[in-house]
Parts: C-alpha cells; structure tokens; sequence
C-alpha cells in the first residue's frame, strides 16, 4: 500500500479574485446573531439527521500558538503573493475595503498566540459527501426536513475569523475522523509558478476527485491535533458529531463576552427548541486569562436569558430581544393550541390572547424563528381584539407546507420570499398562507360594537397628493379606518399604570391611583385629573404639506377646558416590527392656527421647552374647529413617518355630567 500524501492547505488555479470576493460580501456586517443562528442550525439539522431527540451544542473559546493552525506556514506564503499580486495587477494600492481586510489579517499574522472559537455538536457528523457539500458553493446534502437550502451557509462564519479560515472536523457513526478547512485570501501567483491561484484555499491531501468525492481529506491519525482534540471531546459524549472551529476568532469586534454574544441570540432565535428539550447549549471560555466558569443555556435557563434582554428593542436582520421575550411568553403561555388544516398540511397554532397592544403573528420552523411578515397577512386583522400568534412548522410532521416556506426563505432563513419558488409551488404556499389566514379571522374575535365606545380619533389614509400644483388639497380623501380606544397614558411616565375611565366619573368623586395628574398645569391652576372623553368628539385630519396636517374637531356636546395633543400612533399594522416603541410621546407642534389665527405662547402646552398640545378651551356644541399645525417627530419616531396620527382630547376638569356621557353620538361613515 502506497503511504498518502499528508494534508495541506492547497490553492488550485482559479480566475482573478480580490479580498472582497462576493460570496462572502453578503455576510461582511452580520452580527453575532447571524453566526450563533447558522451554527446552531446546522447542529439542530444535523441531528435530526441523525435521530438524535436533544441537540447538544458547546461553544469552547480557546487560545493557541500560531503554529497549531494546520496549513498556517503556507497561509503566511499564499497572503504574501496575493498582497504582492493585487498590487501589482491595480496601482501599487488595495481599493479602501480591500486595505482595511489585509491590515486585519497580517495584524493577526503578527500574534504568536490566536482565539480560536469551537463549534461542536452531537450530531451526524462529516463524512466526505458531506465535507463536499461544506466546502462548495450552493450545494446541499441535506434531507429535506432541514433548515437549510442554499448550501453556502459555511460563508456565514467567515467574516468572525479575521485571517478568513475556518477549519472543520467531524466523527462518523462508524468512528473514522475526517478534517479539513477553508481560507479565503485573494488570486496570487505561488514562487517559481506561472498559474494563477484562485483565492479559496483547502486543507486536502490533494484536489483529485472521484465520481463520490470532490477532493481527498484528512483522515484518521493524519488529521490534525487542532482539529482532532475536538473529535475526542465528541466521541466522549457522543457517538458522531461535528466540529467547526473559527481562527483568530475577533468575537465581532464587540466588548462583550462569549456568554453575552452567544446566549441572548440562541435564546431569541430558538426559544421553542429550548422550551420544547430539543436543545442545550454550553459556552465556555478556556483562555489563560479567564478564570469564568462555564454556562448552560436549556429549558430551564432560557427564561432569564430572554427576561435580561427584553430591554433591547434594537432592530436587526432577526428578532430583537424585547419581541423574542413576548413571542416567548405567547408561546409557552399560550390561551389556545388549534392545529390548522390547510391542504398543504398541517400548522400548530399558539393563540394567546391580549387585552389591548398590537396584532402580532410570528412563524417560526424547525425551532427557529423565521419572521414576523408573512406574506398576505398585513393589515388583516385590525377588525380583530388584539392577540398574538406563534405558527409553528415540523419537518417530523412531513408536511407540504414546511417544505415551501423552507424553499421561500433566502439564505439568512429570516423572510419568506416567494419569488424564490416555481410557478407551480409559488401558487400552492400562496394557497395555504391564504387559508392560514382565513382559519385566523375566523379563528380570532371580532371587536363587537358593544365593547368599546366611539374613539376621539378617525384615522384616514391619505397617501402623498398634493395636487398638480404642489398646494395640498382642502377635501379629505383616503379609506377611513375606526381603531380601538386606548385608555390615556402619561407622556411623562411611560411605566404608569393604563387610566381606568369610569363611565360615570359622577360615582367616583376621589379619582383612584390610575388617574394621571395633568404633566403641564396652566400658569396659576390647581393640578387637576386628565378626563379622556371618547363619546363627545369625532375628529379627522388631512395632510397639507410636508410635516403639517389639518384637523377638524366635531363636539357634541358643551364641553370645558380641553386640551389637544397630536400622538404618532403605531401598531395598527398585524405585522409591524417596531417592537414597543414609546407611542405617548407627542410630537413638537409649531405655527399653530385655531381657525386661521395664531395660538398665544399662553395657550400652549410646554413640555421641556417643547410644544407639545394646546389649551383649546371651552368648546361648544355642534360648531366645527379647525386646526393647522407643523409637527415634528421626537424620541423613537424621529425621522420615520408614523403610520397614523392619534388625536388626543382630554380635559383638565374633574367631572363631566352623567347625562352628557350617557349620550352617544351615531359612529361617522
């Protein structure tokens, strides 16, 4: 038997290829999420593959000498040609992006020691088909119950390594050891050799192929230590796995530690898999000069992983952790389990129900989280009291429908794209989003006319005409929508318990801890309570320029000392993904007429050297005020257009007489 060549990292002929190749462009800005969602996700595949019920996962961060890095001697030779190669074949300098990429890794190059981050899963493991797939692009062996489907998620991790090498190993069912890497540099020219290199570089024994196999890896006792310590870590709890193991891991360039990048966005991402037992994670931090212990991340600790970042409403590509938080409470606290029939197959369904807040329906698969904007489900639910749906997809169930929206998410498995299906299945998910959807109108309650009571706002939609002329148009236009009253919040205090408006405030001469003292007295008044009156006024209000509205107000009834406040108001959409933002701050109002004259700086409601409403006084029945006013966005709002306006009008008086509440005017068309 003739003795096989030993591995190393080799980099065959290949066309011209800089430092930013774009298979790996698309993954330059991703967050820790991005990697900790992949990983993880390829372990839940993996496992499932395997018919393994728990996923066990260990993120090991550890620092090693350079020269444990398999093939690192010939990296340092092949990054010299490429910076020699690109600059010769440009003008003597690397384009700006391509600078700040070679700076990072010849900074890395100059260390003895590298952070090398590890990966490993109790999973089905590598073994050379599937190392092929790994290694290419756009290829896939995975069975159809994945997750994946593009096949180039191993470009994820690649940016986390600021040398661009990712090493992988992994221990079969029948306990063969296999390694291999991948480095990703740019085109060079080797010493002594006239073919040009392509960028990507193999950790092989060599690049012949077979019919079954792309290139000839280590194996066995010829894989390397760096590698093959993990794979002894695997077969001591496992039988098979896999490990992927990050060089000159650069932890997102972030502060934080490993514990805080990896647990907040396996939490968010995978709370059903974790509330479920299907998976556990450990996160370890060996370097020398850390001294933390390790932790665990299951079912039992998952809760206060989510409690400790639901403060983060921070939008990114996945779910921030204030919407992972809720999206777990209705999960795991969920009123209603229905399954959902549709000719596709079938969907879990976790109804929880909510006394007021916004719509909201998450669609998660396999245990990960996928999205919150399905496609025709914006705006369908408005007529329904508020809830919140978790849909839930198995491929354990075999069902039509999972496979679909497996094939319609894009490569980060964060939207539903349908584009991205055939005539044939784009028709059939369509079918079955479309069915979801009915199953939840009918499913969901109707807001009955008698349980609340005329709202002080109507809410139009009015789009962005403004005439031929650029001047806005004086008539009303647009679908009107009639939404749910809220009871009054404090805009000083957004923790401040809602208002309980009493119907006959007459009953209740000593207000209770729920009434809000006015945040801004006129000059010279006592403080007194905010009355909400949401039967005296019907009130509409049009664009008329750029950041100035027009609001007519139709009172009816005699009313005293009214205030008015303009509120961007959110959530009316069944899919919004602004998670919570402060909804009572107004906006800052400025050359206000009542009308057509001026308001007096005395009539002005002044909040932190901001106008923030008007004193409208006493109002008279049946006479019809008109307002205009510029406005200005604050806090979460500013520089994005609300959705609606909320008109709110209150009063600064104690009582409204019975009668006057008790007297109902008929809803406007």
């Amino acid at each position: 038997m003739t003795n096989k060549k030993p591995p190393k990292l080799h980099f065959g002929r290949g066309q011209n290829t800089g430092f930013t190749p774009a298979g790996i462009s698309a993954f330059g800005d991703l967050s820790p999420a991005a990697v900790v969602r992949e990983l993880v996700q390829n372990s839940l595949d993996a496992c499932r593959m395997a018919g393994v019920k728990k996923t066990k996962v260990i993120f090991r961060l550890d620092r090693v000498h350079q020269g444990e890095i398999p093939g690192i001697e010939k990296y340092k030779k092949a990054f010299k040609a490429a910076m020699d190669y690109q600059k010769n074949s440009t003008t003597k300098e690397l384009p700006g992006q391509a600078e700040n990429i070679a700076n990072r890794i010849k900074r890395a190059l100059d260390k003895s020691h590298l952070d090398v981050l590890s990966v490993i899963d109790n999973g089905i493991g590598l073994d050379s088909s599937r190392m092929d797939a790994l290694l290419s692009d756009g290829v896939s062996v995975k069975e159809k119950g994945a997750s994946g489907t593009f096949g180039n998620g191993h470009f994820t991790a690649v940016p986390a390594s600021d040398i661009r090498y990712i090493l992988y190993g992994g221990v079969t069912e029948n306990n063969d050891y296999i390694g291999s890497g991948h480095a990703i540099l740019a085109s060079h020219i080797k010493e002594g050799d006239k073919h040009l290199c392509g960028a990507d570089g193999f950790f092989i024994r060599d690049f012949k192929a077979t019919k079954t196999t792309l290139y000839d890896y280590a194996t066995g006792k010829d894989v390397p230590k760096l590698i093959s310590r993990d794979l002894d870590h695997i077969k001591s709890f496992s039988e098979h796995g896999t490990t992927v193991l990050i060089t000159a891991f650069n932890k997102f360039h972030e502060k934080e530690s490993l514990w805080e990048l990896v647990a907040p966005s396996a939490a968010a991402n995978f709370f059903i898999a974790f509330v479920e037992d299907m998976l556990e994670i450990k996160v370890e931090d060996i370097r020398p000069e850390q001294d933390s212990l390790p932790q665990t991340l299951n079912n039992d600790t998952v809760e206060k992983v989510l409690i400790d970042n639901k403060g983060n409403k921070k939008r990114t590509k996945f779910i921030c952790g204030f919407d992972a938080y809720e999206a777990y409470q209705a999960y795991s606290e969920s009123t209603k389990y229905e399954v959902i029939n549709t000719k596709a197959g079938k969907v879990d369904a976790y109804f929880h129900e909510k006394q007021e807040g916004r719509t909201r329906i998450d669609l998660c698969r396999n245990g990960m989280w996928i999205t919150n904007k399905i496609p025709y489900f914006s705006g369908q639910f408005t007529d329904r009291m508020p809830f919140h749906l978790v849909l839930t997809l198995n491929a354990n169930c075999g069902s039509k429908i999972h496979e679909l929206i497996r094939l319609a998410e894009g490569p980060l498995h964060d939207s539903i794209n349908l584009k991205l299906l055939d005539k044939n299945q784009k028709r059939e998910c369509t079918n079955a989003l479309k069915e979801i959807r009915e199953w939840v109108l009918n499913f969901a309650e109707p807001i009955k006319s008698d349980s609340y009571t005329l709202p002080d706002f109507l809410n139009i939609d009015f789009g962005e005409d403004y005439g031929n002329s650029g001047n806005s148009r004086r008539a009303f236009w647009g679908n009107p929508v009639t939404l749910r009253s809220r009871p009054a919040r404090s805009f000083q205090d957004t923790n401040i318990e809602d208002v309980a408006i009493d119907p006959n405030p007459s009953s209740n001469p000593n207000p209770g801890p729920n009434s809000n003292p006015d945040p801004n007295p006129r000059p010279g008044s006592k403080p007194k309570h905010r009355q909400v009156y949401h039967h005296i006024f019907q009130v509409v209000s049009c664009p008329v320029g750029i950041n100035r509205c027009r609001i007519h107000i139709d009172c009816q009834r005699k009313v005293s000392d009214i205030e008015l406040r303009l509120i961007p108001d959110e959530a009316i959409d069944a899919t919004c993904d602004r998670p919570n933002h402060d909804p009572q701050m107004p906006a800052s109002l400025s050359n206000i007429t009542v009308d057509g004259k001026p308001v007096n700086k005395q009539d002005q409601i002044i909040y932190e050297n901001r106008t923030v409403g008007i004193f409208l006084g006493n109002l008279v029945k049946d006479k019809i005020i008109e307002i205009e006013t510029d406005y200005c966005l604050e806090g979460d709002f500013i520089n994005l257009p609300p959705s609606a306006f909320r008109i709110e009008l209150s009063s600064t008086i104690d009582k409204i007489s019975k009668s006057e509440i008790d007297k109902k005017p008929d809803v406007a068309s």
